[in-house]
């Protein structure tokens, strides 16, 4: 979809009606409201207003503001007010613009993708290269340890490029993806019907724990870009995308995760391959800037990779923590929130470190 340069300047017209927000126009026509640039911080965080479509259009208040590393951004000038920029831009003609601005190859979301950040929001290290491939329609499999983070991320994501979101979790029956019709004749859609039909990103987790017969299924769609619905066969909608996630890289169970299948190599073909980790940045985010809780956890999940244990010390490890520091003895916290089920001799195997979490930790073997 085209935006007029008339129908941009109108659009920048009614996002500064409303203090503190932008509007920023998709180049499906879908409008999405962010904060607007703080000029106190001189922080990026997506307050920019741009439009995705053959050309990207921002502003640039002041010489020390500059995209981030890495996006080719059009700047339509250097302006002290947003009423000034657009009374400049009613101004101009066509020929005008075409003059002043050099011509650059088109910027699209899929060969540049505009990373639109929240203020305070922290994305994991993958961020980017799942965000490039899902632009690129190209479906993804992620794959790491539990409570790492991946539907969140998927999420933002979505948020990004203005897709609705739709989740779906092990499917273990056809029908969860088909949808089927009741004896009534009513069909009931699933998600992945709504993602295919609508447009928008269909995460599926824990593919790897999905029946066989499921994923048949899902790599005819990718392949075909239609799919025969019991109520008919559709065809992709343009905007549908595809993102799988799993414990294992689809090699089957293994010690820690017990109930996953082996995929086979006609699904993982079809799928680029992510491996999705713990994120420190996003750990320490959550530990409020705690980097003693950070650097026990971590260590923690470390000596348990190492000796085989069968424990994950996710990001909820740190989140428990945080919520209940002050509140509860950290023996306690340790014993309720970190090592939550372990036996004696299993808690016994992990070495403490000189934090008053390992402090806390010793005190637990110690039975004191």
């Amino acid at each position: 979809m085209t935006i007029s340069k008339t129908a941009k300047i109108q659009e920048i017209e009614k996002s500064w009606k409303f203090e503190g927000f932008c509007f920023i126009t998709l180049s499906n026509g879908q409008i999405r409201k962010r904060k607007c640039y703080d000029r106190k911080t001189g922080d990026f965080a997506g307050r920019t207003l741009v439009n995705l479509d053959t050309d990207i259009y921002s502003f640039k208040w002041d010489n020390s503001f500059s995209p981030p590393h890495g996006y080719d951004i059009q700047w339509v000038g250097n302006y002290k007010s947003i009423e000034e920029a657009i009374k400049a831009k009613k101004n101009e003609s066509k020929a005008e613009v075409e003059e002043e601005q050099p011509k650059k190859e088109p910027v699209t979301p899929e060969a540049k993708p505009i990373v639109v950040v929240e203020e305070g929001e922290v994305r994991h290290e993958k961020y980017q290269q799942i965000l490039t491939c899902v632009s690129a329609d190209i479906p993804v499999y992620l794959y790491g340890p539990a409570g790492s983070g991946k539907n969140h991320t998927l999420q933002q994501i979505a948020e990004t490029l203005g897709l609705e979101f739709f989740f779906t979790n092990s499917v273990q029956q056809e029908y969860k993806i088909t949808g089927f019709i009741d004896a009534g004749g009513t069909f009931h859609e699933t998600e992945f019907y709504k993602a295919f039909t609508r447009g928008g990103l269909f995460f599926l987790d824990e593919m790897d724990a999905s029946i066989p017969e499921v994923l048949v299924l899902l790599n005819a769609a990718l392949a075909n870009k239609y799919f025969e619905f019991p109520n008919g066969k559709v065809t992709a909608h343009k905007d549908f995308r595809v993102v799988a996630a799993g414990n294992t890289v689809g090699s089957g169970a293994d010690e820690s995760y017990t109930g996953r299948l082996q995929l086979d190599q006609a699904t993982l073909d079809r799928f680029a391959l992510i491996e999705f980790d713990y994120s420190e940045k996003i750990e320490m985010a959550l530990a409020k800037g705690n980097k003693e809780l950070v650097s026990f956890v971590r260590g923690l999940r470390k000596q348990a990779k190492e000796k085989g244990i069968r424990a994950t010390f996710s990001y909820r490890c740190i989140i428990s923590v945080v919520k209940l520091e002050g509140k509860l003895t950290l023996k306690d916290i340790i014993t309720i929130a970190v090592m939550k089920g372990f036996d004696k001799d299993t808690i016994n195997t992990f070495s403490s470190d000189f934090s008053k979490y390992g402090i806390a930790l010793a005190d637990v073997k110690r039975g004191a």
